[in-house]
């Protein structure tokens, strides 16, 4: 008897798709890294700025203010976008694409004529950086799996290789601070060194993000009645209805600081408590470059092992990614708990390998954490379809992406603002420390306050929270099944 041929469902992910998706997670994934704590070292101590450097920090604060309007309307934007040959959300990638790639080279080519000019230089960095952040804006891979495929399973392998990748370019990053030495070794400017570093990466990027977008294809498009056009009131009526979203986003006000604040401080940690004579200010900059390096390895390589092994620790989980969810979160917060009593004992001082331990175990944790959280916000998606019948994923989505955006403002701004506090000041030509040396120690303190402490904090809050998520087994099936039935028929290249 003949064998029935075996059928490939039509949820399956193959090499393709998890290839193209992780070459388009490049452009944003570059400009992330110049964009975290990168960007606030090049501001504060080698853009040429002084002390306004640090004020700059809490100015961008200004530009959350605007993503208050900004991200509804983009959500907006989104969901009316119409079916075409590329799907529904697909042209938003390009677009956010070509827009990070020119805010973050504009912000990193600061014209020295204006640099002197506080007025001028607040204008350009504002501008270039709602530039930035609202193409970043757009680019939020959520929406673009939920389309891909409509399997749970399937899913976390379309999360596993951008998040790797991601990583790895991270890793890549780390390694940008020894770039930017041995470019200044030949154009005498650390300033100058970083905007050429920043040009070439990004455009590289550009390139590759642009051949991922090609092999990527949208197929459970559901389909929209036309008469039914996306209003604004919507958003309201899901903050209002939609009781899985407002959970997650409330968990998410606090638990989202735990990765800002992890890469907002540790910079300027090693290089003033392994890296700089503090009775003089001098700082090693070879030694600062490889404990960035290292520090930055002990970070991203974590999480990258946390990704590898978040499947694996989901199937000990039988599945339930919510209950691994507040598993990892409660490992996070006793992370950043071990990390502050360390430097109250006086440890971490005494070696960086004190420093490394804890910030290994709290990024392993946030890497396992990945593939559950980003489930939970997919089916919250799914789930404002099933509830309405309209999707309005981009919407539902709003939220958090605000979220994400603002914590790595305010993380950027509380940072700054205790540079301010101490009178931080660096010659932007030697990299040496030049303010107040008395008040080191304090900043120091402040700084695992930063990293570790309040991280153990936010994580007891996130628990007590999504403890009451609503969605269960069941009804998870009925969504999936609802999904399947109203999907569009209209093909898509």
């Amino acid at each position: 008897m003949a064998k029935t041929p075996k059928v490939k469902s039509p949820d399956a992910i193959g090499a393709r798709e998890i290839i193209g998706t992780t070459a388009l997670s490049t452009n944003n994934g570059i400009a992330a890294v110049f964009m975290s704590a990168m960007f606030m070292t090049f501001m504060t101590d080698y853009a040429g700025l002084g002390k306004m450097g640090a004020t700059l920090a809490t100015v961008l604060l200004a530009a959350r203010v605007i993503d208050a309007v900004d991200d509804p309307i983009q959500g907006f934007i989104m969901d009316s976008g119409k079916i075409g040959k590329h799907g529904k959300y697909k042209p938003f990638f390009m677009l956010s694409i070509i827009m990070t790639t020119i805010g973050v080279i504009a912000l990193y080519a600061l014209p020295d004529s204006i640099c002197s000019k506080a007025a001028l230089v607040t204008i350009w960095v504002i501008f270039f950086y709602l530039v930035y952040d609202i193409g970043a804006s757009f680019y939020n891979q959520n929406l673009l799996f939920r389309t891909m495929t409509n399997d749970p399973v399937e899913r976390s392998k379309l999360l596993i290789g951008p998040r790797l990748w991601v990583m790895i370019l991270g890793i890549f990053g780390s390694a940008l601070a020894a770039v930017a030495v041995s470019i200044q070794a030949v154009t005498g400017s650390f300033k100058s060194a970083y905007m050429l570093m920043a040009s070439g990466v990004m455009i590289v990027s550009f390139v590759i993000s642009v051949i991922g977008w090609f092999m990527v294809k949208e197929k459970h498009v559901v389909e929209q009645d036309p008469e039914d056009k996306v209003k604004f009131s919507d958003f309201f009526e899901l903050m209002r209805t939609n009781k899985p979203m407002m959970l997650n986003f409330f968990k998410c006000i606090f638990t989202g600081f735990i990765w800002t604040f992890l890469f907002a401080a540790p910079v300027y940690y090693v290089k003033y408590a392994y890296a700089a004579d503090l009775t003089t200010g001098e700082v090693n900059m070879e030694y600062f470059a490889t404990l960035s390096m290292v520090v930055s390895l002990m970070m991203l390589f974590p999480l990258i092992l946390g990704t590898i092994f978040a499947n694996p620790v989901l199937k000990a989980f039988k599945g339930n990614f919510l209950k691994m969810h507040i598993f990892d979160l409660a490992m996070q917060g006793t992370s950043g708990l071990l990390m502050f009593i360390m430097q109250v004992l006086g440890l971490l001082r005494t070696s960086p390998v004190f420093f490394f331990i804890p910030m290994f175990l709290l990024a392993f944790f946030i890497g396992i954490d990945f593939v559950p959280g980003s489930n939970l916000s997919m089916e919250i998606m799914d789930y404002t379809i099933y509830k309405t019948g309209k999707d309005r994923s981009a919407l539902t989505g709003v939220l958090e992406k605000f979220l994400e955006k603002a914590q790595n403002a305010v993380s950027s701004a509380i940072v700054g603002g205790v540079l301010i506090a101490i009178g931080y000041q660096v010659d932007s030509v030697t990299g040496n420390y030049v303010g107040d040396l008395s008040k080191m120690p304090a900043m120091l303190t402040w700084m695992i306050v930063i990293i570790g402490l309040v991280p153990a904090i936010l994580a007891v809050i996130g628990i007590l929270i999504i403890r009451r998520y609503p969605i269960d087994q069941n009804m998870r099936q009925d969504i999936q099944k609802f999904i399947s039935d109203h999907q569009t028929k209209q093909k898509i290249d």
